[in-house]
């Protein structure tokens, strides 16, 4: 929709094709998603642009200014496309019109023509070739969601009727909502592989398990608000909550990840409001659903946990992490939207990418690290962020190790598997997104790969120098790359670089029984959690060592992050500290 200051109104080459019209106040010169009918110059009075949103329910009045001679609506009739916001007279308003009818007569009048494109043309440039599809969305960015400020509304009056909840009720709910979910894990394990198309319905059981009763284990009679610790070198400290909570869910953990964010918020007394990956939406509902089931029979506010009924959109997700009854936002999903948190002036802890080394040391104990890798990395098909993704062997093992993991279903590639993998699964250059969460088994299908066993992992060579390879980076996937070491410095500095190319802050795995390799390779890999001797998948959520039980993990400045913890319910409180002299 060009507007612009023109030089003059027009000259009587141009002007012969318009009309002039007269509005009056409130009047539309056209409105938003008309066809286009025409473009007008403006001569007297005040115009302004609207934009609304049907779908959210909103409405704003645009920033941008239309003031005497500007060419408003050329480019929609150039175009023949619908009109991207209204424009509405702020007054008495007169203007020149040109109609559909008279343009297609002066498409055959060359010198008016001329004319006529060159006006638009300064008008183009003169506002930057900014797009009115950009100008609308920018139109919306500040104008409130209805619904979205109703939601908020009920979690501000929920999170205050919480405060007065004895501790040992808050336990009792804990306990009760993870039960719950538990009981229903079968049918939710089984939604989520149906709408997600990826993962493996017995491995999300489990999840599911871990999740929910093991979770609420971890909650359940631990300090929560308002108690007074102990005074220490002079110091009490009050825990205290934030208030309302903005928890970002991802596809990977689906219902495991909303409950954890919701049994922790109920133990620091906060509401949340869960957004669900587009691809979850449903299966985050139905857990939604049943925890307030639960809330409603103790005479608990239903409204301590809501997930939005709108259609799943940027514009939404940005009006719940900006909006100012958010107190805190818990962001677990891709780089993007973990930068939105960062980036929406909302107090916030965001995780980073997944894409773990993993040294398997001459000295380790082989048989036990490939059943880890190998039953990991393939567990619930390689989504879960922590687990394995670059095998890093020693040479002197490598034959023994391999033979070892092909007995617990990996596939070995030779070079002709090798090359169709590359050319098939990652073709865009990482992953294709079409293969995320999809067993070994079907990659191989597809590429007419075979064995004659159960194939469960899929181990690609890539030479130690060569850090551009695609499989060097994360593969949320049963997909492993599998290069060979010839010394110490060799896997130190392949786990450092595959690190800085991606995953920095997250997880590395060393199999190892030496404690000075141990923390060689500890100091040099730039993570938040070193796991040693256990598989990556449960180790990192702390399923399978004194790490604490976690949906959501923390990578650090260097992953683009504010914490390197496992972040749990403590994460979630604010801390009041009372300070005696000394």
């Amino acid at each position: 929709m060009l507007s612009s200051t023109l030089p003059q109104a027009s000259s009587a080459t141009v002007r012969q094709y318009f009309q002039k019209k007269s509005f009056v106040k409130g009047e539309f010169l056209f409105k938003q998603m008309d066809a286009a009918a025409g473009c007008y110059i403006l001569l007297k009075g005040n115009v302004y642009g609207l934009v609304e949103d049907a779908e959210l329910g909103r409405e704003a009045v645009l920033k941008k200014t239309f003031s005497h001679n500007s060419l408003i609506g050329v480019k929609e009739l150039f175009n023949n496309n619908k009109y991207s916001f209204s424009v509405v007279c702020g007054g008495e308003v007169s203007c020149l019109f040109l109609n559909q009818t008279a343009y297609k007569k002066m498409l055959k009048d060359e010198k008016a023509l001329a004319e006529f494109h060159e006006m638009a043309l300064a008008s183009y440039f003169k506002n930057d070739a900014e797009s009115d599809e950009s100008i609308a969305i920018d139109g919306l960015l500040g104008s409130s969601i209805p619904e979205v400020d109703f939601m908020m509304s009920k979690a501000v009056d929920a999170h205050n009727k919480m405060k007065d909840f004895s501790e040992a009720f808050i336990d009792e709910l804990i306990n009760d909502v993870a039960i719950e979910i538990n009981n229903h894990a079968d049918e939710l394990a089984s939604q989520t592989v149906l709408e997600s198309g990826m993962g493996v319905r017995d491995n999300k059981i489990l999840k599911i398990g871990l999740g929910t009763i093991e979770v609420a284990k971890t909650l359940i009679g631990q300090d929560g608000i308002g108690a007074i610790s102990e005074k220490k070198n002079g110091v009490q400290c009050i825990n205290t909550s934030m208030g309302v909570v903005f928890g970002m869910i991802p596809i990977t953990n689906p219902v495991e990840t909303i409950l954890f964010k919701f049994l922790s918020c109920l133990k620091s007394r906060n509401a949340i409001v869960v957004s669900s990956h587009r691809k979850g939406r449903d299966v985050g509902l139905k857990t939604v659903q049943l925890i307030q089931s639960v809330l409603q029979e103790h005479g608990a506010p239903v409204n301590l946990i809501q997930a939005p009924q709108l259609p799943a959109s940027r514009a939404v997700t940005n009006a719940f992490m900006s909006h100012k009854d958010v107190n805190f936002i818990l962001a677990t999903g891709g780089p993007s939207m973990v930068k939105s948190a960062y980036t929406s002036g909302t107090p916030a802890i965001g995780v980073g990418k997944g894409n773990a080394p993993v040294w398997i040391c001459a000295n380790s104990n082989i048989e036990k690290a490939a059943q880890d890798v190998v039953g990991s990395k393939s567990f619930d098909n390689g989504i879960v962020c922590g687990s394995e993704n670059n095998l890093l062997v020693d040479r002197c093992i490598v034959d023994e190790f391999t033979q070892q993991a092909q007995k617990c279903g990996a596939a070995l590639l030779n070079d002709y598997e090798l090359k169709i993998l590359l050319d098939e699964v990652f073709s865009s250059g990482r992953l294709d997104a079409q293969w995320v969460g999809r067993s070994a088994a079907d990659i191989c299908h597809f590429l007419n790969i075979e064995r004659d066993y159960e194939i469960k992992l899929i181990l690609a060579s890539v030479e130690k120098d060569n850090l551009h390879s695609p499989l060097l980076k994360e593969k949320l996937a049963p997909v492993l790359s599998l290069s060979v070491m010839d010394d110490t410095q060799q896997a130190l500095s392949l786990a450092k670089n595959i690190l800085q190319g991606e995953g920095a802050g997250h997880t590395a795995i060393i199999h190892c029984d030496d404690s000075s390799t141990i923390e060689q390779f500890a100091q040099v890999v730039d993570v938040s959690r070193i796991l040693v001797n256990t598989p990556g998948t449960q180790g990192c959520i702390g399923a399978a060592n004194g790490l604490e039980l976690s949906w959501t993990l923390g990578c650090g400045t260097q992953g683009g992050g504010s914490t390197s913890d496992n972040v749990t319910y403590r994460h979630l409180m604010n801390v009041k500290r009372i300070a005696y002299a000394l």
